[in-house]
């Protein structure tokens, strides 16, 4: 596979890649910067835009339909912006202003998939279900051993995968389109032995397979619908964080933390790229 240079952004930890479809653009964030990202399609890798909401760390964002983000951040706090606009505080997640937000799923209908940061050693992950039309929060795993990380649905919205990064596994639940609620959780794969471990990853809607990024194993994994191994893609930068299909593309993140200039010149660890889909 081809693999180009999308985004020249000097990101320490890109995340959450989100296609928008009405701009022709990609969103993503730098997590521990605490910005959000974009560019469209066709223009040069360094024609990205950066905007600073001033949140601290956004762990996440999602699209509302009139265009604005819902910014998911520090204090597990949730934040409606324009893009370049004043933060809204719209809805916090009681009890949990010591930790943040990490990966979110928009599964759709107003309902979103939150994972909680364990970011301090007595402290563990979670995963919460939120609906934003009711503004309710229902915990689905309250004690992961590690990082809660990258989700996604299969294509006919019946299972929904989970990515616990420590755990070194992708989980799968059984998903309900009418409620949009999980339930039935196993162990879809848990044979992560290279280098690295799991982290963002995404459902390709054409086949269902996944596209999982292996934090600090230099590579993205292509696995099918039963977690099974089918081809792994290279990358020159040690720290693959997430991935996202769209536009005829797999576009994918990567980090550079702590910040290393040799890194980002040699390698372009910390920006975006690009690669073709086959036919």
């Amino acid at each position: 596979m081809e693999i180009e240079l999308f985004a020249e952004a000097p990101c320490l930890v890109a995340e959450g890649p989100r296609w928008c479809e009405a701009e022709n653009a990609l969103y993503w964030v730098d997590i521990t910067a605490g910005h959000v990202l974009r560019k469209k399609a066709g223009t040069h890798p360094g024609a990205f835009e950066k905007f600073d909401p001033r949140l601290g760390k956004i762990g996440a964002f999602t699209f509302r339909r009139d265009g604005k983000l819902l910014l998911f951040t520090e204090r597990c706090e949730i934040h409606e912006v324009a893009f370049g606009g004043t933060p809204e505080l719209k809805w916090t997640l009681p009890g949990h202003a010591a930790t943040r937000f990490n990966d979110v799923f928009d599964a759709g209908g107003g309902v979103c998939f939150c994972g909680v940061a364990p970011i301090r050693p007595d402290v563990r992950g979670e995963l919460w279900r939120f609906d934003a039309t009711t503004g309710r929060f229902d915990c689905i795993e309250p004690a992961t051993d590690g990082m809660p990380n990258g989700m996604g649905l299969s294509p006919d919205g019946k299972t929904f995968y989970f990515v616990v990064s420590d755990e070194r596994r992708i989980y799968a639940y059984d998903f309900d389109p009418v409620t949009r609620k999980v339930s039935g959780k196993r162990v879809l794969c848990a044979d992560f032995a290279g280098d690295g471990v799991p982290d963002g990853m995404c459902v390709d809607p054409a086949d269902g397979t996944l596209w999982v990024a292996v934090w600090g194993g230099h590579r993205l994994e292509h696995r099918a619908a039963d977690g099974r191994m089918l081809e792994t893609v290279p990358f020159q930068a040690e720290k693959v964080s997430s991935a996202t299909v769209a536009n005829g593309m797999i576009y994918v993140t990567t980090a550079n933390l702590p910040f290393d200039k040799a890194a980002f010149e040699s390698q372009k660890a910390g920006c975006v790229f690009a690669i073709g889909k086959k036919d």
